[in-house]
């Protein structure tokens, strides 16, 4: 253990950090509370440990030395092509290997971009709310993280266009526009083609660049998305962030980046860790190529569906004189509206008293907001528990609504 003494206490070392980094807020985490209504990832038991199993085996027998080696900036040509592939069906457009670079999930995206485009003092345009770890990767590249309000069907056109010209009135005009198009984290909101269109065209029009972060699709409950910004925007302008996280296992740290492939290219000089694990990649194809993967994201769609209705029926049923919401399309969010005297502090702080964590609104707003709000995770918990936790997260409700506190016999 450090002696404090030899001149690297915890206050020496807090304040050789870097600026930024002193000034993030904490990234949100698992709970070791009994029930986990916190944290945004898949069932544990639904993880395809056996098949994956197999897919390793086959990706050391086929070429043991390809796939403990380095393997480059871009990834694993072959798996590359399999998710170009994907695109081109789903997009219609005419997307490559050359179109597509690996990341260790779409976080890494996100800060691959960043890295490549954001200089301190520029930009970065971003709905309120938003993923927290976006707002944390921007501020700590030294981006400044401008808000346009959202609804329930995600970012307001007029809003970004107002932004956008200020911006430019300014002088200081963005430089990135970042979106959860399909089922936002964490307002479960999905963009309507009207507004994927508008934003395209409003991008365009100030020369903005678009980052279309796509963690949760897949996770499909009522059918298929609109199509993708990256398709109405032809693939020009634009990044596209994907990930095996939600649809395989967090824990792969898997993802990709689709854009055009001189942007590619530049993403890829702006890494610096020599590429992601060959090993990973050649196991992930080596899966998909087993057939296993469809009728596996089929079952999650199917799982997850009678999750998000369950919660969502309870919700109704025991929490409607606090809470409103509307029920998402996709992904593990609900994005609960509190009723007036509620705050997201103390109802967060009152779960707990009962065993549940949620997340209070506050830390998905860049610049101030979301007191009256709490996003729960409908994704982890199997039904039977799922009941259990949504009825304990009332009881702390009612608490925090009487003042007296409240139990459930």
């Amino acid at each position: 253990m450090s002696d404090a003494g030899d001149g690297f206490s915890g206050a020496t070392i807090e304040g050789l950090l870097a600026p930024a980094i002193r000034r993030l807020p904490p990234p949100t985490s698992l709970s070791p509370l009994p029930w986990d209504l916190n944290a945004g990832v898949p069932d544990r038991d639904t993880l395809p440990w056996e098949a994956l199993a197999d897919a390793a085996r086959a990706a050391l027998a086929e070429d043991p030395g390809s796939a403990l080696t380095y393997g480059g900036s871009l990834g694993y040509e072959p798996l590359r092509a399999w998710i170009a592939a994907r695109q081109s069906v789903e997009t219609g457009l005419d997307v490559t290997s050359a179109h597509v670079t690996l990341t260790a999930g779409s976080a890494q995206g996100i800060d691959n971009v960043a890295a490549a485009f954001i200089a301190p003092g520029d930009v970065v345009v971003a709905g309120a709310p938003t993923y927290p770890g976006a707002i944390r990767t921007f501020r700590a590249r030294g981006g400044v993280v401008i808000d346009v309000p959202q609804d329930d069907d995600g970012m307001i056109m007029s809003a970004l266009e107002r932004v956008l010209e200020t911006r430019r009135m300014t002088s200081q005009q963005a430089k990135l526009i970042y979106i959860t198009a399909n089922y936002d984290n964490p307002t479960g909101s999905t963009l309507p083609l009207a507004r994927r269109e508008a934003l395209v065209r409003i991008a365009r029009a100030h020369g903005v660049l678009i980052l279309e972060d796509d963690a949760y699709t897949g996770i499909d409950l009522d059918g298929p998305p609109p199509a993708s910004l990256y398709s109405i925007a032809k693939g020009v302008g634009i990044m596209r962030c994907g990930t095996f996280s939600k649809t395989i296992a967090t824990g792969l740290r898997v993802g990709w980046v689709v854009a055009d492939p001189l942007i590619i290219k530049r993403l890829a000089f702006a890494r610096f860790d020599n590429g992601g694990s060959p090993f990973l990649h050649r196991t992930i194809l080596k899966y998909l190529e087993s057939g296993a993967y469809d009728p596996h994201v089929a079952m999650l769609q199917k799982m997850y569906r009678e999750r998000r209705d369950i919660s969502a029926a309870m919700l109704v049923d025991l929490a409607e004189p606090y809470v409103s919401f509307r029920k998402s399309a996709g992904g593990f969010f609900h994005w609960l509206k509190l009723a007036p005297g509620l705050t997201a502090d103390a109802v967060a702080a009152a779960a707990a008293r009962h065993g549940v964590a949620v997340t209070p609104g506050t830390g998905y707003f860049a610049n101030g907001g979301g007191e009256d709000r709490v996003r729960l995770v409908f994704s982890v918990l199997p039904p039977e528990e799922l009941k259990v936790a949504i009825a304990a997260f009332v009881d702390g409700l009612a608490e925090v609504a009487s003042g007296v506190p409240a139990s459930r016999s």
